[in-house]
C-alpha cells in the first residue's frame, strides 16, 4: 500500500473521524457510553443556618422577624469520607463491590437518618392557645421540605430511613402562626442509625404571622 494511502488513515484514525475508541466499551452494559463508579460516602459533619425565603430573595437580617412561612432551618452535610478511603485497610478489591452506571451516579451517604429531635430552650408563648414549654421536644411544630413544593412532618420522613445526597440541603420550617413577634430558642439534634448525634445548641428562629 502507498505509504501517502496509509499516512491518510493514521490521520483519519487520530482525529476521531472512525469512531474506534469505544469499541473496548461497545459490548459493555452502556454500549459505546462511558462507564462512572458510583462513589458513596460516610458522613464527618453537618452544617446548619437559618434562611429566608420568598418571591424576592434578600440577604437574611438576624435582627429581623419574618413571616413563619418564609424562614427556614436548613442542615446539610458538610464534610464526608468516601468510601473507597473507608475500605482501603479491607482484602480485596474495591471496584468488585462498587455499583456501575451508564451516567454520572447521584452520591449517598452509607448512613440513613435515625431520628430528628428539636428541644425548645425557653418557654414561650406562641398565640393565645399555644405555649412552647422549656425542654419539650417540638417536632410536631415544623415540617422538613427538600424542594420548598412537597412538605413532610418530621415523623413521616424518618420513616423513610432518609440516606443524604451529597450537597443536598434538608430545611425545617417553623407552622404554628405566631400572634406577633416571637424568638424560638432550640437545640437540634440529628441522629444517624450508626448512632452518632450532631447536635446544634440555641438555634433561634425570630418569626411572626404575617
Amino acid at each position: 500500500m502507498p505509504k501517502h494511502v496509509v499516512t491518510g488513515l493514521l490521520i483519519i484514525l487520530f482525529l476521531g473521524i472512525v469512531p474506534v475508541s469505544c469499541m473496548d466499551q461497545c459490548n459493555g452494559p452502556c454500549g459505546c457510553n462511558p462507564v462512572f463508579e458510583t462513589e458513596d460516602f460516610s458522613i464527618t459533619t453537618f452544617s446548619i443556618e437559618t434562611l429566608f425565603r420568598a418571591d424576592r430573595n434578600f440577604a437574611f437580617d438576624p435582627n429581623r422577624f419574618y413571616f413563619h412561612q418564609t424562614l427556614y432551618k436548613a442542615f446539610w452535610v458538610s464534610g464526608l469520607k468516601p468510601v473507597s478511603e473507608i475500605k482501603k485497610s479491607q482484602k480485596g478489591s474495591f471496584f468488585l463491590n462498587t455499583a456501575f452506571a451508564c451516567s454520572p451516579p447521584e452520591s449517598y451517604s452509607i448512613e440513613t437518618l435515625r431520628t430528628i429531635r428539636i428541644i425548645n430552650k425557653k418557654e414561650i408563648a406562641v398565640n393565645a392557645n399555644e405555649i412552647l414549654q422549656e425542654g419539650a421536644v417540638i417536632n410536631e411544630k415544623f415540617v422538613l421540605t427538600q424542594n420548598f413544593q412537597q412538605e413532610y412532618n418530621l415523623t413521616d420522613f424518618i420513616k423513610n430511613r432518609h440516606r443524604f445526597l451529597k450537597n443536598e440541603r434538608l430545611y425545617l420550617k417553623f407552622t404554628s402562626v405566631p400572634a406577633g413577634n416571637i424568638e424560638i430558642t432550640f437545640d437540634l439534634e440529628i441522629e444517624l442509625d450508626n448512632g452518632v448525634v450532631y447536635r446544634f445548641d440555641n438555634e433561634t428562629m425570630k418569626v411572626n404571622g404575617g
